[in-house]
């Protein structure tokens, strides 16, 4: 995956499509399908039962083939009505198709021992992310086939951010509009709103024995041990804590990650007043650099506090470092709103640049 080889393996393999429902509706070809995840295929132990079934449902215009976007579920969405709601009609009207996918560890794919969206393992959440990956590019090879494109990975908070983490490993050029999420889910799990989600007490417990020290230090070609310690010494927030960091940082940092082939066909909504997705990460060292150049502060955890101070310069500070890690992209910025707000009022802003990415794209690819 940080080497952009996913459609290769998927390649390599053999995926069937199923499709289980199809029909005609008002000039609307609605498809439920599913098919065996290609990370299932490859990791079995990750994916197992139920998990290993991606399962989506497209509504396509059945007269002219055009672009078509993918729409992952954010945080909580175990159905497709939401996406329907917000999605689906209004980019139907502008004559583009939507493929709205289930997230694995939600809805069919839930396992009978998880507790409504409470993932039961924090390598769960890695592990959605990589399936999502390998299926995004399946579907976007599909839809290829099928006469459809150009293509387009959009999504709200965690859908967001999982349609930029997919769109890491597409070999074309593709659009991408995630909404109201970030570069890393590192702030959201360890001090934004999803962090009593995680048992940091059995965490830090588990890091207090010495044999699963151990472990983790087997584990070749990582140092996740040693940045613990060197984190907490600067911080004294906790093993636990800084443990969390670490692995989010590893595994969700779209820095560790390829960089989309044309990252000015990648728009980035962004809530003023977001305090679900905090953004004091994303690329640490870079925001330091960034503090210091407008306040002039040593200490480098000393800027969090103050630079959120000044609108203008958030604005500024969340562009350059979306703009660091995607060099390129566009960043709107929906001005006095927060989380709850901003996904309520957005969708209208949400469809138009879809819209507006995908016209650009068939624009571009008639003039060729």
């Amino acid at each position: 995956m940080s080497q952009r080889r996913v459609e290769q393996c998927i390649k390599s393999m053999k995926v069937d499509m199923i499709i289980e429902k199809e029909h005609v509706v008002q000039g609307v070809r609605v498809l439920d399908g599913r098919f065996r995840s290609p990370h299932a295929i490859m990791f079995p132990n990750q994916l197992p039962g139920c998990l290993q079934w991606a399962r989506w449902r497209a509504y396509l215009p059945n007269t002219a083939r055009k672009g078509v976007c993918i729409h992952l579920a954010g945080t909580g969405d175990h159905s497709y009505i939401r996406r329907e709601l917000g999605f689906v009609k209004g980019l139907l009207e502008e004559g583009i198709g939507s493929v709205l996918v289930q997230n694995p560890f939600y809805a069919d794919r839930k396992p009978m021992s998880q507790f409504r969206s409470s993932l039961e393992n924090v390598s769960d959440l890695f592990v959605m992310g990589a399936a999502l990956i390998s299926e995004c590019n399946y579907l976007i090879s599909w839809a290829i086939s099928e006469g459809y494109g150009p293509m387009a990975l959009s999504g709200v908070s965690m859908g967001g951010f999982m349609a930029s983490l997919a769109a890491t490993n597409v070999c074309i050029p593709i659009g991408v509009v995630p909404c109201m999420s970030w570069t890393t889910a590192a702030p959201a799990f360890t001090e934004g709103a999803l962090r009593d989600a995680i048992n940091y007490g059995q965490l830090q417990q588990q890091l207090e024995d010495r044999l699963y020290l151990d472990k983790l230090r087997s584990i070749p070609n990582v140092n996740w041990v040693d940045e613990m310690y060197e984190r907490n010494k600067v911080n004294s927030l906790g093993l636990a804590h800084n443990m969390m960091c670490t692995l989010m940082n590893e595994f969700t940092c779209l820095a560790n990650y390829p960089i989309p082939l044309d990252t000015s066909l990648c728009t980035a909504i962004v809530a003023e007043h977001d305090a679900y997705v905090l953004r004091p990460h994303g690329a640490l060292d870079f925001a330091v650099s960034v503090t210091r150049l407008f306040f002039g502060f040593k200490r480098k955890y000393f800027y969090v506090h103050v630079f959120f101070k000044c609108s203008y310069k958030l604005t500024i500070y969340i562009k350059l470092i979306l703009q660091q890690i995607w060099p390129g992209m566009c960043v709107i910025k929906m001005e006095r709103m927060g989380h709850v707000t901003a996904y309520l009022n957005g969708h209208h802003l949400f469809r138009k640049t879809i819209a507006q990415t995908l016209r650009h794209m068939e624009e571009n690819s008639l003039g060729e």
